[in-house]
């Protein structure tokens, strides 16, 4: 249980409220409870005072509220510690509502609807088919989202909300500022989903879905900090500051992809990949193997990590060299974030069975500070959970949330 977090977490916002407006008080309390019970249920009403530092008539009429309005049920009683009356535990009632989930590629779109609890009811796959132009990718995603709640056979009015993770600059508001692989610059996709579908909507960049998603339901559960490092056709990182997604003063935070690795390697552009995306990427490792051995062809990084597991003394070589350069990646990030945990993930991170070791080995006693490196628990899933869970925390009411304004 993290005291400390909610507890600097509620006093930071008490101090943004200005006196005389109750109302906004009692939700961003209500907001903190739901999310406590959501994120740490089962749990008691003493733990969530313990937690928050809210006071127990404030959690009792919060709770009361919340059951009546059916989002919170009695899960089971827990002993005492003291040895008297089993304290009530609360949880979620996952039935209560509904959330869909849809993470947007450049090639495919996957999707799920999901209960409140985050268990998948619906789960679609499909193409994406950038190359029939922007229009033609906004029509298929609202077919997509509405095919999925036809799908599913639940009631649309529980349907509590839609996200969406894309590949590119999102802007507050829930603008697409640019996202190449779709063919969109500038569109208000928000505002696009928003007119075609009944439901609240919240847009964020993918990378930072990966994070929220290993958070709340994969390898980063239990901790209050963490990074992300999303390893495939490119590179990023998703960070999670005190359970919070933290996106930096323009939305560029955990831009790791334009780390240098040698002094010689500023004052150049580095375009379309950044500099440290050039070696430490998926494309990364399938130029290093090339460049190790012309006449391989087209070899992507799958097919590297094949050959170096067969002991091909070429592909383990680039594997090698691989990994020395993500290193940097970890360096940085944990010198300067300092995360409990980095969760390597994304399509390269199939291959961490033969380069997790040697970051480790190579950043440990370089660091005052270790971080824990986990792989992703969620695999492919971990951007729409990702999604899911960025909806479920947009629709529990805080007020001084960043999306959906």
């Amino acid at each position: 249980m993290h005291r400390i977090n909610y507890v600097r977490y509620v006093n930071e916002v008490l101090m943004m409220i200005r006196p005389g407006n109750p109302g906004l008080m009692k939700a961003m309390n209500r907001a903190i409870v739901v999310d406590l019970i959501s994120k740490q249920g089962p749990i008691s009403q003493t733990q969530i005072c313990e937690a928050t530092g809210l006071a127990r008539s404030t959690v009792s009429n919060i709770v009361r509220e919340l059951k009546t309005e059916g989002l919170v049920v009695d899960v089971k009683r827990a002993k005492s510690k003291g040895g008297g009356r089993r304290q009530v535990l609360l949880g979620l009632n996952e039935t209560a509502g509904y959330v869909v989930g849809v993470d947007l590629g450049g090639t495919k779109m996957a999707g799920a609807l999901a209960d409140l609890g985050g268990n998948q009811l619906v789960k679609l796959v499909q193409p994406t088919c950038a190359e029939r132009g922007a229009r033609a990718v906004l029509k298929s995603l609202i077919e997509f989202i509405q095919g999925m709640v036809d799908k599913s056979g639940v009631d649309p009015d529980l349907i509590r909300g839609v996200g969406v993770g894309v590949p590119g600059v999102v802007l507050p508001g829930g603008i697409v500022e640019w996202a190449p692989a779709l063919g969109w610059r500038n569109l208000d996709l928000q505002g696009e989903l928003r007119k075609a579908l009944p439901y609240r909507v919240f847009i964020e960049n993918d990378v930072n879905l990966l994070a929220l998603g290993e958070f709340w339901y994969g390898a980063g559960q239990g901790c209050s900090s963490m990074v992300c490092l999303a390893i495939g056709t490119g590179l990023g990182a998703g960070i999670i500051l005190d359970g919070q997604l933290y996106t930096g003063a323009t939305r560029s935070a955990g831009e790791v992809c334009d780390l240098v690795t040698d002094p010689s390697c500023l004052g150049r552009e580095y375009k379309p990949f950044g500099c440290l995306e050039r070696t430490a990427s998926g494309p990364g490792l399938s130029r290093i193997y090339r460049e190790l051995n012309p006449g391989a062809g087209d070899v992507d990084a799958e097919e590297v990590f094949k050959l170096a597991r067969s002991e091909d003394a070429m592909a383990l070589q680039a594997v090698d060299t691989f990994a020395r350069h993500l290193s940097m990646a970890v360096l940085a990030v944990a010198a300067v974030l300092d995360p409990e945990v980095i969760v390597f993930g994304g399509g390269v991170a199939n291959g961490t069975d033969l380069f997790k070791e040697k970051i480790e080995e190579l950043t440990g006693p370089v660091l005052q500070a270790k971080p824990d490196i986990r792989v992703s628990a969620l695999g492919v899933d971990a951007g729409v959970m990702g999604a899911v869970a960025l909806t479920l925390h947009g629709t529990r009411e805080d007020p001084l949330g960043s999306v959906d304004k």
